[in-house]
């Protein structure tokens, strides 16, 4: 077969080396399909112009031994062509993934009147979150603590419902919550949030003032128990022992396998997200909450030096504020970018993103979710992400400098208390190993007072070995 000149233009004689013949042909069509159009850096309309899902498949393969540049917009016309033609033989009943429920009801099958008060505190939040003033009405807690709020409504329900009753927050549906909590193990702080968000709720409708103030109680009951516990990611840290740079190696390692998998694959760019999500984590270790909803442009930004985050975090309301991040970090954020962009090129696909979602599948139309951070962890470091915001403090108690601000600013701590608590931790730390050190000194020094003073004694007795 005679290659087409374009394809040989296109591609140079060596490149084209070393195909099949069918893998020739199909780069021919390709490269008249190119010029017939005027495309000189096919984008995604040019692949869907191109072939059915087949046709496209058979293309990404020999695109990315000859020219995986291309391969970005391929990635996402392939993916949504799967999922459309997965839908069309869909059997799906419409009814939840997963396993059935065990702690909880559905969420629609919530009381109506506890329903119709989360909205208004959903809606009293989002107008709070945009700057506008309640004049009048209860305060709602922040939007991301109504979800929790609802779980633990849903998850005292089912408790009631079990028992032959009617869903309720009464004092013998909520001793019956506590009861299975305690049983299944539940560690007390976890029980100490839970107890504050029923109270919450009720203060929120007016309600059982008296139930509400034990509830606090009971919640302050339980965090002085779970204070006295050690907490379970110290315990998963004496354990495993893990440190910030095998954290970062596991990323590398990630980062690796990325660019080792075929160009144009949603494996490919699943192994950059997970790469990027962990470095950005050691770099930055906020909560999942505030991470998964960095968008690029607004929160997180890149300059011709590198990448920037200014955000506010969710928890505190506070502003978050990190001028540079590493330039090790460079790599892994610019690749979420340039594996989707026409041409690899990274700054028409950074102004196409912004505003979009940092962490995406599907080139910022929609956000992973932070339990998907999570999840990366898990798989990954084994365990949550949390765990790197306590290898930071580690890291800062174990230091013989004062590092608490360090730790403190990463993690974008900047409560009182908190701030008061870690430095009190870390200076007993420092403390207490300055005690060991100027104690091990003094034995070694009068270990070494004792053998002089003996060697004395000899060189002065008669017959001493001098």
């Amino acid at each position: 077969m005679t290659l087409s000149p374009n394809a040989s233009e296109c591609f140079g004689v060596a490149a084209l080396e070393g195909l099949a013949e069918a893998e020739r042909a199909r780069l021919a069509r390709w490269t008249a399909h190119l010029a017939a159009r005027g495309a000189r850096v096919p984008g995604e309309e040019d692949f869907c112009a191109f072939g059915k899902l087949s046709t496209l498949e058979r293309l990404r393969a020999v695109l990315g031994s000859v020219a995986p540049e291309q391969c970005g917009p391929l990635r996402r016309v392939i993916g949504e062509l799967r999922r459309a033609k997965r839908a069309g033989r869909s059997n799906g009943t419409g009814n939840p993934r997963g396993p059935d429920l065990r702690l909880a009801i559905p969420r629609e099958d919530l009381r109506a009147d506890w329903h119709a008060t989360l909205y208004d505190m959903r809606d009293r939040a989002k107008r709070l979150d945009a700057g506008l003033l309640l004049l009048s009405g209860p305060t709602p807690p922040a939007s991301s603590m109504i979800g929790d709020i609802e779980y633990v409504l849903r998850a005292v329900s089912k408790v009631c419902i079990e028992a032959g009753r009617s869903p309720a927050l009464d004092k013998p549906a909520i001793l019956a919550w506590l009861a299975r909590e305690d049983a299944r193990g539940r560690r007390g702080t976890g029980l100490s949030l839970q107890a504050r968000l029923i109270a919450r709720f009720l203060a929120y409708r007016g309600e059982k003032k008296k139930l509400v103030a034990r509830l606090e109680d009971l919640a302050s009951d339980y965090a002085r128990r779970g204070r006295k516990l050690r907490k379970r990611k110290f315990q998963w840290m004496d354990q495993h022992g893990t440190t910030i740079g095998e954290v970062w190696d596991i990323a590398e390692a990630l980062r690796e396998k990325s660019v080792q998998a075929p160009p144009g694959t949603a494996r490919r760019y699943r192994l950059a997200l997970h790469a990027a999500v962990i470095a950005l984590s050691v770099n930055m270790p906020l909560r999942i909450g505030d991470l998964h909803r960095l968008r690029i442009g607004h929160d997180i930004c890149r300059s011709n030096t590198g990448w920037s985050v200014a955000t506010r975090l969710s928890k505190t309301d506070s502003e978050y504020d990190l001028p540079a991040l590493w330039p090790e970090t460079t790599p892994f954020l610019d690749a979420l970018l340039t594996l989707d962009a026409v041409g690899g090129a990274l700054w028409p696909e950074y102004d196409h993103r912004c505003g979009t979602p940092l962490f995406s599948e599907t080139r910022g139309a929609t956000a992973l979710t932070a339990d998907w951070i999570s999840d990366v962890f898990y798989e990954h470091v084994g365990t949550g992400q949390h765990i790197m915001r306590t290898i930071w403090h580690q890291l800062a108690y174990e230091s013989d400098r004062d590092l608490t601000w360090m730790s403190l600013a990463l993690c974008g701590q900047l409560g009182a208390r908190t701030k008061r608590e870690y430095r009190e931790r870390n200076a007993r730390g420092r403390t207490v190993r300055a005690g060991r050190q100027s104690l091990a000194g003094r034995r070694k020094q009068a270990l070494l007072d004792a053998r002089l003073a003996d060697c004395k004694t000899r060189d002065q007795s008669p017959g001493g070995t001098p």
